[in-house]
């Protein structure tokens, strides 16, 4: 068997990690900006964090929810998917989007991500 083959769910795990981690930075600066914290300089070394994590929403959406909810993507990221099986889907398909809920509801300034 291929080494990739072996360490594809690795790498995805470690995707879907990184999108976390970048989730919880992007929604601190949310934070910032609601308040009126956001200065010129936490913009500047922001809006990369945002970018980054957009492009890693964009990977993991397509390549590791494509197979782990075995099918295409409908939608442009991952929390437009979850929040489209939590509201209409039943069975596991909703489970997995109930299972990232407390991974991300609770960071979200608006308590309701997914």
């Amino acid at each position: 068997m291929s080494q990739a083959i072996i360490l594809a769910p690795v790498y995805a795990l470690l995707l879907l990690y990184a999108l976390w981690v970048f989730f919880l930075a992007v929604m601190s600066l949310k934070r910032a900006k609601d308040a009126g914290l956001l200065t010129t300089t936490a913009k500047c070394f922001g809006y990369p964090v945002l970018f980054a994590g957009l492009l890693l929403d964009f990977l993991a959406n397509t390549l590791v929810l494509t197979v782990l909810l075995m099918e295409l993507p409908r939608e442009g990221t991952v929390t437009s998917r979850l929040k489209r099986h939590n509201a209409t889907s039943t069975g596991w398909r909703k489970a997995v989007a109930a299972w990232a809920e407390p991974l991300l509801d609770p960071y979200d300034p608006s308590g309701d991500h997914i």
